[in-house]
């Protein structure tokens, strides 16, 4: 017979192994391929040295002279709050009892739980990869200033409320606006209480509005790009040895979209400044897929298919892996080294247990039961420098 202790048996025995497997290497694949480390982990926080200017520690000399010092090296500790991440897993009393005679019913109820469970976790997860550690809300369309509205696809609006608070961002993380939504307007518009400043170009990534820099969710690969700070590291302490690559569109936002003579251009740009670090996979919008693939037809050339880790699909491009997300920013599209990251964890994910170990707990009110899966994590680069981001491209297309 099927009790709450037999559910909470198969959830932490039978599930939370595929549910560890499934969300770790199965949610993007540079997230696949990021590295794991428990060991960095200080109380609630991930700590990491960037290491840097030691070029001359390894030097030719004569055989009577002087041994070579490593003078010029040096690190910048950085360290974030480790972020919180949360599942929820739903089970209503109805439910166990229909099936507790059947445990064949009762398996198939489970599984069907955990893959929402999954699912869900997978999307806000990929979100986060993209992300500067604070939360996306969507894309705008197009902006009035006349009329202090702005303009996002439809699907988007459901993550919007009176009273919110939200920033602007362009696609180089310069914040445009930050403003409080005062009312919808049909399906699609937001109205501002405070007025909008004169603006030149009409497409803007949404974030919430933190009062906390860090945000709430895992520092992801924007984190490194944004012009305010990076981590802890004061703007005017990122020498070129530090920061990352950023190479920006010099024509009109609008019209200019990411194609293959502009990624050629990046790539050679990066390599240049990466030096004997290169990239291990490019990640961009299917926007920048479709340019390429409209610029292969005109020059009779095909790119060979790639599987990534964890089973992903993408292509290759001058040797490069190629991943397309339409979670990505359109008219954006990130060089990265992943050895130069690491997922500093003080867990991997687990189900939050009560004093006696229970993991399912009645919901106040409600006939049902909830178990919660948790994970405090963080996304740090200890090696920006290596890193490269071409963006301020169009985005007209990626709606």
């Amino acid at each position: 017979m099927i009790t709450i202790q037999s559910a909470e048996s198969a959830l932490k025995n039978i599930y939370l192994d595929a549910v560890i497997n499934d969300i770790n290497t199965k949610t993007n694949p540079f997230l696949t391929m990021v590295q794991k480390n428990a060991k960095t982990v200080s109380g609630k926080e991930a700590r990491a040295l960037i290491r840097y200017g030691n070029r001359d520690s390894v030097v030719a000399g004569t055989e009577g002279g002087e041994l070579p010092l490593n003078l010029h090296a040096s690190a910048a500790e950085i360290a974030t709050p480790l972020k919180n991440l949360y599942g929820t897993f739903h089970i209503s009393d109805k439910a166990i009892r229909a099936s507790q005679n059947n445990p064949g019913a009762f398996a198939t109820l489970l599984s069907n739980e955990m893959q929402n469970l999954v699912g869900t976790a997978q999307r806000n997860l990929n979100t986060m990869v993209y992300g500067n550690g604070i939360k996306f809300l969507g894309h705008t369309v197009s902006v009035d200033v006349g009329l202090n509205d702005i303009f996002l696809p439809e699907r988007f609006m459901q993550n919007f409320h009176i009273g919110q608070r939200v920033r602007l961002f362009t696609s180089n993380n310069i914040v445009m606006f930050t403003g409080t939504v005062k009312e919808f307007h049909g399906t699609n518009a937001i109205e501002f209480v405070e007025q909008m400043p004169s603006m030149p170009i009409d497409r803007y990534f949404v974030y919430s509005a933190s009062e906390d820099d860090n945000g709430t969710e895992f520092s992801g690969i924007d984190t490194i790009f944004r012009h305010d700070t990076m981590y802890n590291i004061p703007v005017a302490e990122r020498n070129r040895e530090i920061a990352p690559l950023i190479v920006l569109d010099e024509h009109t936002i609008i019209n200019q979209v990411l194609n293959e003579d502009q990624i050629v251009r990046f790539l050679s740009l990066y390599e240049d400044h990466c030096q004997s670090m290169p990239a291990d996979i490019l990640l961009t919008h299917p926007i920048a897929r479709r340019a390429l693939f409209e610029g292969f037809k005109h020059m009779r050339f095909n790119s060979e298919p790639a599987m990534l880790q964890g089973g992903f699909k993408g292509f290759t491009f001058n040797g490069l892996p190629v991943y397309c997300d339409t979670q990505c920013r359109g008219g954006v599209m990130y060089a990265l080294n992943s050895d130069g990251w690491n997922m500093h964890q003080l867990c991997d994910w687990t189900w939050l247990s009560g004093e006696e170990g229970g993991v399912l707990r009645q919901m106040d009110g409600k006939a049902g039961y909830s178990a919660t899966l948790v994970k405090y994590a963080d996304l740090l680069c200890e090696k920006p420098f290596i890193q490269g981001k071409a963006a301020n491209f169009s985005a007209v297309n990626f709606m």
